[in-house]
């Protein structure tokens, strides 16, 4: 008997009214279907047990572990090539894994994605625009390039990928809550290139019980998880890119790449936080600017990146975010004031 091609990979917690229908949706589709269980306190358990499945691996994790981990448990028992991703609450569409599948015929793809359908708690289809982030980077000409300085646009439960790279790249990283899917899909991109399915494979449901769709906020806990999260991957993933990897980042930004190919590693990776649009990116750039600067020979080692002690200057006013959360705080506070005293009476 041949290996089976396919598994489809579903992590769920508390979602014992929707992980039947997602389990259903895709178990025709695949050689295996594991479906594991991060320690739910709700009837999910009663639900797995109650479907009759051959090919259905069911997990329960004895303590909750996070999704991230969950995940790899999974991927750890499947024997699959090709890794369908799937959310506990979400439904794949007929004919999702023969389009992902063919399209994996080609070796240089390492991931195959399509936008979601949106859907409500009780399968009604919704606007797209309820998932705008899956619509900014769809016709962006490198998705390395986009992910890394602009935003993370794959749907997680829309993609496949191979399990050899999954396990490479050491699958969706413990410790991120939020953007453990963006950490690798980065890792995917430099290594190989994306397929972009021209329909949606896959029912992509918001409700008020999602585990960690619902984190955009203003000065929020979740946003600031967020925020932090995003850096962490982003400065790892740049400190550690391959030589090929910076020098594609720098053709994005259109630097002059014969002086980049003459610069040292740290160097390079400098002037792409430099170039980043993310300002918290870009102040590990100009702390490195400010370290070059401070030696015995400064203004060569800043010559060498095509800047000079005036950049220092610039980049600090481009890398100033603290500055304009003050002015924002004091424009809403004067604003408060004036509603108050617009409402006083006057004596």
């Amino acid at each position: 008997m041949s290996a089976p091609r396919s598994a489809a990979i579903i992590a769920t917690f508390n979602q014992d009214g929707f992980i039947a229908e997602a389990v259903e949706s895709i178990a025709d589709q695949v050689d295996e279907v594991i479906v594991i269980d991060d320690c739910s306190s709700d009837n999910t358990p009663l639900v797995m047990a109650g479907l009759d499945i051959p090919h259905l691996v069911s997990i329960r994790n004895d303590i909750q572990q996070g999704v991230s981990r969950s995940y790899n448990i999974a991927v750890a028992r499947s024997t699959a090539d090709i890794l369908v991703i799937q959310g506990g609450d979400d439904r794949s569409l007929p004919g999702r894994v023969p389009a992902q599948l063919a399209a994996f015929d080609d070796p240089a793809v390492s991931l195959v994605y399509s936008l979601p359908y949106v859907i409500s708690a009780t399968g009604r289809r919704l606007p797209d625009e309820l998932a705008a982030e899956f619509l900014i980077g769809r016709d962006a000409a490198d998705p390395l390039a986009f992910l890394f300085f602009e935003a993370n646009f794959i749907c997680a439960p829309s993609a496949a990928v191979r399990r050899a790279d999954y396990v490479r790249f050491g699958g969706f990283r413990a410790g991120l809550d939020l953007l453990q899917d963006y950490a690798l899909w980065l890792d995917l991109a430099a290594s190989g290139s994306f397929v972009s399915l021209a329909d949606p494979v896959v029912e992509y449901r918001k409700h008020s019980s999602n585990l960690s769709r619902e984190y955009v906020g203003i000065d929020g806990p979740k946003q600031r998880r967020l925020v932090a999260e995003r850096e962490s991957i982003r400065t790892r993933f740049v400190e550690t890119a391959s030589a090929e990897t910076l020098t594609r980042l720098a053709s994005a930004r259109d630097l002059d790449l014969d002086r980049f190919g003459a610069l040292r590693h740290d160097e390079q990776v400098a002037l792409i936080e430099l170039a980043h649009s993310d300002k918290l990116v870009l102040r590990r750039g100009l702390a490195y600017l400010f370290g070059a600067a401070g030696e015995s020979d400064g203004e060569n080692r800043l010559a060498r990146l095509g800047l000079d002690l005036s950049a220092l200057g610039r980049l600090s006013l481009a890398a100033d975010h603290e500055n304009l959360d003050e002015v924002g705080r004091a424009l809403a506070t004067a604003g408060s004031i004036d509603r108050l005293a617009a409402r006083r009476p006057r004596e």
